[in-house]
């Protein structure tokens, strides 16, 4: 692959709470030219065997990957991306094996917290039937993202950004919270079957610059591969520090636009709008990783 391919690495599709269906995603991005892609929803991998059969013999470079919602032991949460190339997509969708029960467990926790929520908006004064709420998911994942849709086609709020900043979110009325996997379980998951599990957007977490590099070396100590470094909402000070840190404590870096599709979205899958682009020379080390080889003369 040539370095100066553009790659997409994070991406939701309906199988959790993006908008356009696995297959649907491969083909544009196989329009848009990119030279890798990875499909990572919510707690699920349901989506990867329909993308893995779109992708294939399009000279496209396809990844499985999922992001996990996970407890960290040093407080707080977080979110880990689990990536497993070369990996049949059908047996990752295994539901008997240590990660198939694992998401079961998360899928479950999702389901009783939902109704909880949904209670809460009544007595906010907007109520909401569940069956309004399924009509927004894909799939087996239904989340805060499908209730703030069905919010917002109720009029409730003017976007699904504002159903979370003022209702949905940690601290807001209608939050809810939700048993996750703990930091080591999902870290011992992905490098069981293994896959290279990276730290997700950590430019947003609400950390200290000195805590957030502690927290980076205690899950590097106990297995984490790398960094997304290269995300649209990370300032390029964030980006420097973080490819830093990977620099130093021996990590991979990733990047990607966290594509979901909505009106909302603003970056573009691959960031077809311009406005952020993540180049394989950038992410050289991780695709290597991968089996898929980056030539960067001439870069």
């Amino acid at each position: 692959m040539n370095g100066n391919s553009t790659v997409d690495l994070h991406v939701h599709s309906t199988a959790s709470d993006g908008v356009l269906s696995p297959a649907s995603l491969v083909e544009t991005a196989v329009r848009l030219g990119l030279g890798a892609f990875a499909i990572s929803d919510h707690d699920t991998v349901d989506g990867l065997p329909e993308a893995y059969e779109a992708a294939r013999g399009t000279g496209m470079a396809f990844i499985p990957a999922v992001e996990l919602s996970i407890n960290l032991i040093a407080g707080g949460s977080a979110h880990l991306l689990g990536y497993f190339p070369g990996h049949d997509p059908a047996a990752l969708c295994d539901r008997s094996t240590d990660l198939g029960r694992a998401l079961a467990r998360v899928r479950t926790a999702r389901e009783t917290r939902n109704p909880r929520i949904i209670e809460k908006l009544a007595q906010l004064g907007m109520p909401l039937f569940e069956e309004e709420v399924l009509e927004y998911a894909g799939g087996d994942v239904v989340g805060r993202p499908h209730i703030a849709q069905a919010m917002l086609a109720r009029g409730y709020v003017q976007s699904s950004r504002e159903a979370f900043d003022r209702f949905l979110a940690k601290g807001k009325p209608a939050y809810v919270e939700r048993e996750r996997l703990l930091d080591g379980e999902a870290l011992e998951l992905i490098r069981n079957l293994g896959g290279l599990p990276i730290l997700a957007h950590p430019g947003l977490m609400e950390r200290s610059a000195d805590d957030l590099i502690a927290l980076i070396r205690s899950l590097a100590a106990r297995g984490l591969s790398g960094l997304e470094a290269y995300y649209p909402r990370h300032s390029p000070e964030m980006v420097a520090a973080l490819v830093a840190e990977a620099d130093a404590s021996r990590l991979l870096t990733t990047g990607g636009t966290d594509y979901h599709g909505s009106s909302e979205d603003t970056t573009g899958l691959g960031g077809a709008g311009g406005l952020f682009q993540v180049r394989a020379s950038q992410v050289a080390g991780f695709l290597e990783r991968c089996g898929i080889a980056v030539n960067t003369e001439g870069d």
